[in-house]
């Protein structure tokens, strides 16, 4: 099935689909965020969370950051890439976590930018993606209905830190569940003041993106190591190992940061006392925000609640928007 978008512009077709990641073809062939490296054309990789990791390598090149790059040869040992010159392509920060890049190409004469995943707020020392003239843009929707709006993240921030403080004077630790890679280091910086400890998976992947510039320090939490009261930031997978079984023996307060702790259910589904709505994503309205000040012709959402997206983004600025659906092609007609 295919279906098409036509503006009054004539020319050639440019093609966009869901395939080996989201594939953009025309007289250039690029493939952001792509399950396979190729040994022809542009691959782009825009950040290094797993789900926009390639699962296999056979060419030797990619467009993508330092940190990035760094990450993908961390995570596969037997073939190692490079970092290709970014030719044609304009890699702007995507504001999501370190290393995170947003990607502009010109193909056949018109802009196509590529979001990946972007946050467009600035917090906690990360920069917000910010929004730049295009013809097509290809935007995530992770947050794409009307109802996940957050608040500020100073805010939230500085909520996350008086509850650590506030346990902090009862002589109770805490944990706060954080993805590894992202947000753990957000909340490195905002809770550095109570030296913090970290589980193997945050503390790994911390060590992948620390700089000069941006330290990082923690400590790398063992059982047995902390004195009371300590602070460990771990990850979500940590509620499978034995580690978690020591901390609700010590009775440890837990906490946990996303953006899904707007969900009514959240809180009781990862089994903590309190949840945090602090995300490294756009939200709703920042979304909506970022589509109107980049000017597109024509939106392609995908990678989340696309289709909501799509149909907000029509209905509240009148521009052609539909969702990228596997096994469909949409040719755009300049």
């Amino acid at each position: 099935m295919i279906s098409s978008i036509e503006t009054e512009m004539s020319g050639r077709e440019l093609a966009v689909r869901l395939g080996n990641g989201v594939e953009v073809l025309g007289s250039r062939e690029y493939y952001f965020d792509a399950e396979t490296i190729g040994p022809k054309g542009t691959f782009c990789i825009s950040h290094a969370h797993s789900d926009h990791m390639p699962k296999r390598i056979v060419g030797q090149s990619v467009t993508c950051s330092d940190i990035t790059l760094r990450c993908l040869n961390n995570r596969s040992k037997k073939k190692q890439v490079v970092r290709s010159p970014p030719d044609g392509v304009r890699m702007l920060d995507a504001g999501h976590m370190a290393g995170s890049r947003m990607f502009q190409v010109e193909v056949d004469g018109r802009e196509v930018l590529y979001t990946g995943d972007l946050c467009t707020r600035d917090r906690c020392g990360n920069k917000g993606a910010r929004p730049v003239r295009t013809d097509v843009l290809i935007i995530e929707s992770t947050y794409g209905k009307p109802k996940y709006v957050f608040p500020p993240s100073d805010i939230i921030a500085g909520l996350i830190r008086d509850e650590v403080e506030d346990n902090f004077s009862q002589g109770r630790s805490v944990s706060l569940y954080s993805y590894p890679l992202g947000k753990s280091q957000d909340m490195l910086r905002v809770l550095q003041e109570f030296c913090p400890y970290t589980d193997e998976a945050v503390f790994n992947a911390t060590s992948l993106v620390r700089s000069d510039d941006d330290p990082l320090e923690c400590q790398l939490w063992k059982e047995d190591e902390p004195g009371d009261p300590f602070l460990v930031i771990c990850s979500p997978w940590l509620k499978r190992t034995a580690q978690e079984e020591v901390l609700r023996r010590k009775c440890v307060k837990r906490l946990a940061v996303s953006g899904w702790a707007l969900d009514s259910g959240y809180r009781a589904r990862m089994g903590v006392h309190e949840a945090f709505p602090f995300s490294d994503h756009a939200d709703f309205n920042d979304l909506i925000a970022f589509v109107k000040a980049c000017e597109p012709e024509v939106v392609l959402t995908h990678h989340g609640f696309a289709e909501s997206l799509a149909v907000e983004i029509k209905a509240r600025l009148g521009i052609d928007a539909r969702p990228l659906i596997r096994g469909q092609r949409s040719l755009l007609e300049f």
